[in-house]
């Protein structure tokens, strides 16, 4: 992404007080931090001041912007930039200001004396300001307009006239909303009859102050409201099918009690990334700003990775500070130095990981990002700097949506080609010898400059076949083109990257064009025909082309009439050996006919029955009469199933007891009158289908069980109307040989969810609300309203938990229940489920568990591990585990398969009852083992202290911190970086939550590992510090004094942590008004550390500090003057406690 011209965005209320100029300031400061060029407009003139927010980095205002509109009415010619207020942050960013006017006793008198109309009228206002929009434009990257006109603008000034993005700011109430949504209306509406060329206004909703910690119900039910009511804001610049709700809530200002004082910027102090704090969401609203509002699907999709790609692009300053970035390895040293010389020949810069100045190769990602092309030297194989630098340079260029930078391969061999990403290797390539270095160089040079602007390569065909083309829609994903590509080039033809027609010329001029043995490949999907698909006069074209055009189908979707006439091939639904033989003949043979000829109308009755008569080919159990939901999953299932062209295999994944084989059997009863077959096995069991081959006579009884299958087979492929259920297949593989084809319809149940090479997957979750609730009390009538709802949350919402439930309610009365359940969770399941369930869920689940042990141990005990850590997601890597990479996904794979847990960005969630019931049943050297393990990882997960995410990172662990059983923490570094989450939780606010936590860590371990040992003593550091910041300097004493004594007698009285503790001890007297003690300890203190540590370390000085502050309360001025020297002084000093010993460093940047 490049920045192009500026944009102007106004950020507009209809009421004051909702956090309109807070907005824009902070958004002004984080855009001018990331490197961009930042203009702030005051134009809120009857109630000015923006420039306080800027006060501590500017001089007072002297003119502004009634200056200008005076001057105007003077006929004085008036510069765009003449009146500008000059911003200087503390780190060097710049941004600039145009005041509202001048700081003074005479701005409101010269505001009054403004007649707006009079100078439209009369001094032709309306072109004057169009005159510096456009100066602003190229003068500036961004330019934020601050408006609070209520319902009146003059000519729609700063709503209509000047900005691209109108970005309105309210608070949830109705008149907020009414009356912003009548503004923006009436914007859209007077930007259409502007005299001027503009685009359409795109509007940015931003709801502010608002609070979902204390009442989420009614929070949740506004969120709701708004989505409806902002829908047409959202319309013109957020994709369909993207989640619109998550561009609200990563837009929405919380409420934040310490920023609604003064004038203050948080975005000066704050970590932008903390999704706790109102930075993250003043980060979004710049960053959307920023790009235009562009890109919303990846917005979406990942708000981290869209924010850093609009930082990226500011950083870089709208332009690249080299062409080439040369990712190498010493074994190309002398390719990458000859290469770059040969290239700045060319006159084309570049930067190599390798030249003698690059310094530290993990330090180059800044290079990167200000690089425009990466070119990769590799001679014999990929090595991981190669893998680290390309990976990164993909990622960002995919972010940022970039269609101007690409990678260069230069390779040994084809083997090391095959050794990069796919997406890569379908990009032109370069042979790597030292002979054909200067060919390299002109080739790579000519793309770069090549007329469309773009790194588009075309391929020559060594074959005399003619070049391919192939066309998708652009919001098709891009793994078939990849793909197709691919393989085409391995058969000898040259695929174009590039569209050979030149700008603005007709797609039908160029086809037209093109030598006859050319191809255009189309690759239909549901985006191929939809409103962001291929427009319709190159259908048109391609139609009027037929020996030049090759429609492929790559999903199940309905082609057009006359598209379908001309006939397309398909290339799912087959094994990959057939969809390349497919491929070939249809790119050798244009001129296509359907693949498969339609059913003949009169072969055979295609009536459904009646409803309740089965088919004569029939083995599914009775109807269950209490199955309750999931009308929007069996409407899915037909859906899925009959209009899947070739018909696939269905899969219904979900964890145990979700109801899968329920959902299944459900489906072949409600529509058994549309098959003359329905057949269930039990996995994939062969003798079933061998009985199901004799039941239809295309088998004899003495077959064997391979012969019959085969047989049927046959027998289906030649039918319609059939339905097979394969329950309980947990490998895919185990269905090899076994699933017919033909026009008949699969069901496959699975804890499994990777079926993907096999079949289309349906993941069945729990049941809604308003269905658990249903499910309970149909069996457990008079219940009450709250024990009801109560227990369908405990049991989580699973219908085979809520069926044993219903059963167990015959005999607990419901309190008591609830009380088993929450305690003993397996024992509360252990039950039989129904007749046509295998055991009870607990021993479902520990069969489960076991067959995993079986299989792999190391994640048997991964499972066994999360058991012990909270309900939340686990984030996981290879080198946690302490394996490689491969091992860690097979591990992750294998703990999938069994429907214990699923895995989802690089974090491991278990289901809760799941993780209640297998914690149950841990026997005690299980749960030991089980201990280590998870101690294991809370050690090697725990973010440090100069980690950029260090903020995310504890927000998403902390839950396991507080979860897991003290007594399960079972090594010493684990213990301290628990007590480094507790520091987290004070960190974030939560205070009395981290008390209770330290209070329990402290006792336990104090009673298992005795009062000397080192996490204890640790624990007793922050458990104090706890008890000061909750207001309770009593029971701060307490644990202070204690940890002292243990110091002193452990280390010295000149142990320096010692010293830190009398430090705090004193403060702890202070604060309980005994200030003599606290003074005289201080003193004591002071003088060690000065003889020990010196008297410029920090704890010298820290212990300094307070005890000035203790003399000056006894009145001893001059005492606590000759403590601190005067350069030691701060302006605002306050008495400090010293953190525990190995806090993390949080301080927000």
């Amino acid at each position: 992404m490049t920045m192009g011209q500026g944009r102007i965005a106004t950020f507009y209320s209809y009421k004051g007080g909702v956090g309109r100029s807070f907005l824009l300031s902070n958004s002004a400061v984080l855009l001018a931090r990331w490197g961009y060029r930042v203009l702030c407009i005051d134009w809120d003139l009857e109630a000015p001041g923006l420039h306080y927010y800027f006060r501590p980095y500017m001089d007072v205002p002297a003119t502004g912007l009634t200056d200008m509109a005076l001057a105007v009415r003077e006929g004085e010619r008036v510069g765009a930039l003449d009146h500008i207020t000059p911003v200087t942050l503390e780190d060097g960013a710049t941004l600039d200001l145009i005041a509202a006017g001048g700081v003074g006793n005479d701005y409101v008198p010269k505001l009054q004396s403004i007649d707006w109309e009079q100078l439209y009228l009369e001094h032709d206002f309306g072109n004057v300001l169009e005159g510096w929009r456009e100066r602003w434009l190229d003068a500036y990257d961004v330019i934020l307009v601050d408006s609070r006109t209520g319902i009146s603008d003059s000519g729609g000034i700063c709503t209509a006239q000047l900005p691209h993005i109108l970005a309105y700011t309210f608070t949830a109430n109705q008149q907020n909303v009414d009356g912003v949504l009548d503004v923006v209306r009436r914007a859209s509406v007077t930007r259409n009859t502007l005299p001027y060329d503009r685009s359409r206004l795109l509007t940015l909703p931003l709801l502010c102050r608002f609070d979902m910690s204390e009442e989420y119900e009614r929070a949740a039910e506004w969120r709701e409201k708004l989505r409806g009511e902002l829908k047409s804001s959202y319309d013109a610049w957020v994709p369909d099918g993207s989640p619109v709700e998550r561009v609200l809530d990563n837009c929405t200002v919380p409420y934040s009690a310490y920023w609604s004082f003064g004038e203050d910027l948080p975005v000066v102090t704050e970590d932008f990334r903390n999704p706790q704090l109102i930075s993250h969401s003043i980060a979004s609203i710049a960053a959307l700003i920023a790009r235009n509002l562009e890109d919303a699907r990846l917005f979406t999709e990942s708000r981290d990775a869209y924010v850093d790609a609009a930082i990226r692009t500011g950083r870089r300053g709208g332009r690249y500070a080299y062409d080439f970035f040369i990712s190498g390895t010493p074994k190309t040293e002398h390719e990458a130095a000859r290469l770059g010389a040969l290239l700045a020949e060319a006159g084309l810069s570049s930067f190599s990981a390798l030249q003698p100045d690059a310094g530290p190769r993990e330090d180059l990602r800044p290079v990167i990002d200000k690089s425009r092309h990466l070119l990769l030297l590799a001679r014999d194989s990929v090595d991981s700097w190669h893998r680290d630098e390309l990976n990164y340079f993909l990622r960002q260029t995919l972010d940022e949506q970039s269609d101007d930078r690409t990678v260069f391969p230069v390779v040994g061999s084809m083997r090391v080609l095959r050794d990069l990403p796919s997406l890569v290797q379908a990009l032109p390539s370069y042979r790597l010898a030292e002979d054909q270095l200067g060919e390299v160089a002109r080739g790579v040079a000519a793309r770069v400059r090549s007329e469309s602007g773009r790194v588009g390569f075309e391929t020559g065909s060594s074959s005399g076949r003619g070049r391919v083309f192939v066309v998708r829609s652009p919001a098709e994903e891009g793994a078939w083109e990849k793909w197709v590509t691919w393989t085409l080039r391995e058969a000898g033809y040259g695929v174009g990257q590039q569209w050979p027609g030149q700008r603005g010329d007709r797609f039908r001029t160029t086809l037209m064009g093109l030598p006859a043995e050319d191809r255009v490949v189309a690759l239909y999907s549901a985006a191929f025909f939809g409103e962001s698909g291929v427009p319709q006069d190159a259908l048109e074209a391609l139609l009027a082309q037929p020996e030049k055009f090759v429609p492929l189908r790559i999903e199940a979707v309905e082609v057009p009439g006359e598209l379908q006439r001309h006939g397309y091939t398909d290339l799912f639904g087959v094994d990959e050996q057939e969809a390349r033989e497919a491929l070939l003949r249809a790119v050798e043979n244009p001129v296509s006919t359907p693949t498969s000829p339609p059913a003949f109308p009169s072969a055979r009755t295609t009536e459904s029955r009646l409803p309740g008569v089965h088919p004569s080919a029939w083995n599914l159990p009775a109807r269950n009469a209490g199955f309750i939901g999931r009308d929007d999953l069996l409407l899915e299932i037909r859906s899925r199933l009959t209009e899947s062209t070739p018909r696939a295999p269905l899969a219904l994944t979900g964890p145990c007891g979700v109801g899968k084989t329920q959902l299944a059997f459900e489906y072949a009863h409600r529509f058994s009158g549309e098959y003359d077959l329905v057949w269930r096995m039990a996995g994939a069991d062969v003798s079933s289908l061998a009985g199901l081959a004799v039941a239809i006579g295309c088998a004899r009884d003495d077959s064997s069980w391979g012969e019959a299958v085969r047989a049927l087979r046959q027998e289906l492929r030649d039918r319609s109307r059939w339905l097979l259920i394969f329950d309980g297949v947990e490998i895919p593989a185990a269905l090899s040989g076994l699933l017919p084809s033909g026009d008949g319809h699969v069901l496959i149940t699975s804890r499994n969810p990777h079926w993907h090479q096999v079949a289309a997957t349906l993941d069945v979750g729990v049941l809604s609300n308003p269905d658990a609730v249903a499910l309970l009390t149909s069996r457990s009538r008079g219940l009450p309203e709250p024990m009801t709802i109560e227990l369908v949350d405990a049991l989580d919402h699973l219908p085979l938990a809520l069926v044993l439930a219903a059963d167990a309610l015959y005999v607990f009365p419901p309190e008591q229940y609830l009380l088993l359940l929450q305690q003993h969770a397996a024992e509360a399941l252990h039950d039989d489920g129904p007749p046509d369930y295998s055991g009870s869920l607990a021993s479902q689940l520990e069969s489960s568990l076991t067959r995993l042990a079986e299989q792999n141990a190391e994640a048997a005990l991964l499972v066994r591990a999360c058991t012990l850590l909270a309900q939340a997601p686990l984030p996981l890597n290879a080198a946690a585990l302490g394996s490689g990479p491969g091992a860690f996904r097979q591990l992750l794979m294998m703990v999938e398969r069994t429907g214990l847990a699923r895995v989802s960005g690089g974090s491991i969630l278990m289901p809760r009852l799941t993780q209640a019931v297998l914690r149950d049943l841990l026997r005690p050297d299980e749960r030991a083992a089980a201990a280590t393990l998870a101690s294991r990882l809370l050690a090697a997960l725990v973010p440090g202290d100069t980690d950029p995410d260090a903020w995310q990172r504890w927000y998403d662990l902390w839950p396991h911190y507080l979860a897991i059983a003290p007594s399960d923490i079972v090594t010493e570094e684990a213990r301290l970086a628990t007590l480094k989450a507790c520091w987290y939780l004070m960190e974030k606010g939560a205070d009395a939550e981290a008390l209770s936590r330290l209070g329990d860590l402290y006792e336990t371990w104090k009673r298992e590992s005795g009062a000397e040992a080192v996490e204890t003593l640790a624990a007793a550091g922050y458990l104090a510090h706890a008890h000061y910041v909750m207001g309770d300097p009593e029971g701060a004493y307490l644990l202070d004094t204690q940890l002292h004594s243990s110091q002193r007698s452990l280390f010295g009285v000149e142990d320096p942590d010692a010293l830190r503790t009398a430090t705090n001890i004193a403060l702890d007297l202070a604060a309980r008004g005994r200030y003599q003690e606290a003074a005289d300890l201080g003193e004591k203190t002071l003088i060690i550390q000065r003889g020990v540590l010196g008297p410029d370390h920090s704890d010298t000085l820290h212990t300094a500090n307070n005890l000035s502050i203790d003399l000056e309360t006894l009145g001893r001025f001059e005492d606590a003057g000759d403590v601190l020297s005067a350069p030691q002084r701060t302006i605002n000093r306050r008495k400090r406690r010293h953190p525990p010993k190995g806090a993390p460093k949080l301080t927000r940047p």
